[in-house]
């Protein structure tokens, strides 16, 4: 049976750290200087800082067996939008000594062109990934209606979420769990064309 619990002690970070790069190299890369060893290690200490950030082990959700509890069959980072405060964010990718501020702000002037806006009382689902070898197993999809559980909690009133625009595979995924798209947030640059769709689920 599949159970929820945060991060622990005994986790393997580095992993977790991976699995949350792949679903946006794009920024990570950029953020990060082009270097996967960079961003994963600053996800890495992301998780841990001392710093409330959107990648913080506070909003991050694990799915396991509860026949190996200890084993890491999918996560998911989500957060109430009113729960993280810019300056903090600011502070915890300083510290991680892998970018530089002014790559942090830019970074925050370009989501709000290419990304969904998040509102104060919003809940927004920023990274989830599933382990290829747990895929047949819906989980992805219980950690998307765990994520609906805890939006309604918090009195939260939608849910939503960026899928990539040449990720577009995934929009049936999301409309199947009751998910709209909301907003087209990508433009073309150079005959390539980035940023994302805009999904959300509103809250009765």
């Amino acid at each position: 049976m599949i159970h929820f619990r945060t991060l622990e002690d005994y986790d393997d970070t580095q992993m977790i750290a991976s699995w949350i790069y792949s679903t946006d190299k794009f920024l990570f890369n950029w953020l990060f200087y082009n270097d996967k060893i960079r961003s994963i290690t600053a996800i890495e200490r992301l998780f841990m800082s001392d710093y409330i950030n959107p990648y913080h082990r506070n909003y991050m959700m694990i799915a396991y067996d509860d026949r190996t509890p200890r084993e890491v069959l999918g996560v998911m980072l989500s957060f109430r939008g009113q729960d993280i405060p810019s300056i903090t964010t600011y502070k915890a990718f300083k510290d991680t000594e892998c970018t530089s501020l002014p790559l942090v702000i830019q970074n925050k002037i370009l989501s709000e062109v290419f990304a969904s806006q998040i509102g104060s009382n919003d809940y927004y689902i920023g990274n989830l990934y599933v382990d290829p070898k747990a895929r047949n197993n819906h989980i992805g999809s219980k950690l998307v209606e765990k994520a609906k559980q805890r939006a309604c909690q918090m009195n939260a009133t939608r849910v939503i979420l960026d899928v990539e625009y040449d990720k577009d595979y995934l929009l049936d995924f999301y409309a199947k769990r009751g998910f709209n798209v909301c907003s087209k947030n990508y433009h073309k640059i150079l005959n390539k064309t980035y940023g994302c769709y805009g999904l959300e689920y509103k809250i009765k």
